[in-house]
């Protein structure tokens, strides 16, 4: 068993998101998503996977399939297919952490 611990593995940079990998196995890859105040992911995806999206800390949106926007907050767990695009933004003035699992279809 290993143990990360998120102060520790968490990176922030005031230009552009940083992914930390957190654990790549076979099928699985876990990421910290790491985006500061006014930033944003470009719009991307992951086909052939299966995602988890669970807000840690702060806040950031997001677009969905039918347009609208979410809001991701801790407490919260998204499942969605990477075909989709993805584009998570930080509007807000807090630093926000989210950790991805991309699981292999």
């Amino acid at each position: 068993m290993e143990k990360q611990v998120w102060s520790e593995i968490e990176r922030f940079s005031p230009e552009k998101h940083v992914h930390v990998p957190v654990f790549v196995g076979e099928r699985t890859k876990v990421l910290l998503l790491c985006l500061g105040p006014g930033l944003s992911v470009p719009p991307h995806s992951h086909p052939g996977f299966e995602i988890t999206l669970q807000p840690l800390r702060g806040r950031a949106v997001m677009q969905v399939p039918d347009g609208a926007e979410v809001e991701l907050k801790p407490g919260e767990i998204y499942f969605a297919d990477g075909a989709l695009s993805f584009h998570p933004r930080n509007p807000f003035g807090e630093e926000f952490e989210m950790l991805i699992h991309l699981v292999k279809k």
